[in-house]
């Protein structure tokens, strides 16, 4: 009897032992953050894009709209751009009445801009004012961006579109964006994420996160992102 509660008691403390070793290998392993100066890296990437010639690029509304005209709310605006200034758009809307979706579609080259119709879906030429983001000269735009921003620290490393980046995150006053947003007002604190390449550090992607113009919810969240960097493209006017 004793033999056999001995060989049970060890039993028990084998399958213990094991039970043990088994959730300690099951626990995850935290992975240090980065150890990279996010102010050098911001520069690096304020540099990249200043060599940008081409991209296609998303903005994206998360949360809230932008106010194009009184009763028109902008949620997405997709496109390519040839820099120095020529710039392809097409902007998803939303009309408050009748309540209804809308898209339109924008060019520019140099001074010239052109828009199609809401109604008819004709083009139409415009004022370049009228454009309800801008994204010409974008590789200056961004690095006069990348430039302001204030308090950048190092939050992570992420995959990206399969590739590995850095996750800045910082701030900006909403002044320092109406070179992407025109009308930004003056004295918001913006919040900016920013993604950057690892190797290279070029930039592919921002989130704007609070109020940029005097019409935005106080918890905006815009999204820009770039792809197709360099790739060759070829923007005419319309006919």
């Amino acid at each position: 009897y004793l033999m056999g509660f001995l060989s049970f008691a060890g039993l028990a403390a084998v399958l213990t032992t094991l039970g043990c070793g088994s959730t300690a290998s099951t626990r995850p392993t935290e992975t240090p953050r980065p150890v990279i100066d996010a102010r050098a890296a911001l520069s690096q990437a304020a540099a990249e894009v200043l060599l940008l010639e081409s991209a296609r690029f998303v903005l994206n509304h998360e949360k809230g709209t932008t106010t194009l005209l009184p009763g028109l709310e902008m949620m997405k605006a997709a496109g390519l751009v040839e820099i120095p200034d020529r710039v392809s758009l097409d902007v998803e809307g939303e009309l408050a009445f009748p309540r209804s979706f809308v898209g339109a579609s924008f060019i520019t080259i140099g001074d010239e801009a052109y828009m199609t119709d809401l109604l008819s879906g004709n083009w139409l030429q415009v004022p370049p004012a009228t454009l309800p983001v801008r994204f010409a000269d974008l590789g200056r735009t961004l690095a006069d961006i990348v430039g302001a921003v204030e308090e950048p620290t190092v939050a992570g490393s992420e995959r990206l579109k399969a590739l590995d980046t850095y996750r800045i995150e910082g701030r900006i006053q909403s002044e320092a964006l109406s070179s992407l947003v025109p009308g930004a007002g003056k004295g918001f604190t913006v919040g900016l994420d920013l993604w950057l390449e690892q190797s290279r550090k070029l930039l592919l992607q921002v989130r704007i996160t609070g109020k940029v113009l005097p019409t935005d919810i106080p918890d905006a969240v815009r999204l820009l992102t770039l792809s197709d960097i360099n790739v060759p493209v070829n923007i005419t006017a319309p006919e």
